[in-house]
């Protein structure tokens, strides 16, 4: 994340980057233990391999930012620049569903949707 705003690092040039406020999965958890998002993650078993769940961490992050109450459909569509080979697309919508819940504060009326 790149003063707030979700990039592809692979596009952006260190000039490009340089002075702005750069937020990695390294930095999102506090010391005693895990976002929120990454325990919604786990808990929902999006994620096998790891390669592409700091991409899909972070996304969802920014996202959850700027649009606090997705829908499902709103989620697909922000979450379509990144690709997963190893688990199914399903569990990484109802982690971010179940991360945007907790964040309302709403847990008890938001319990796991089928997706």
């Amino acid at each position: 994340i790149m003063d707030g705003k979700a990039v592809n690092t692979c596009m952006v040039l260190a000039v490009e980057a340089e002075g702005a406020e750069i937020e990695t999965i390294e930095g999102l958890a506090p010391h005693d233990g895990l976002d929120p998002l990454q325990e919604a993650f786990l808990e929902n078993a999006a994620l096998q391999c790891g390669i592409c769940t700091p991409g899909y961490i972070m996304a969802a992050k920014a996202f959850l930012e700027e649009n606090p109450n997705p829908t499902e459909e709103e989620i697909r569509f922000s979450m379509a620049g990144n690709l997963c080979r190893c688990t199914g697309y399903d569990k990484i919508v109802r982690a971010i569903q179940q991360a945007a819940c907790e964040r309302s504060g709403q847990t008890a009326s938001c319990e796991k949707e089928t997706v």
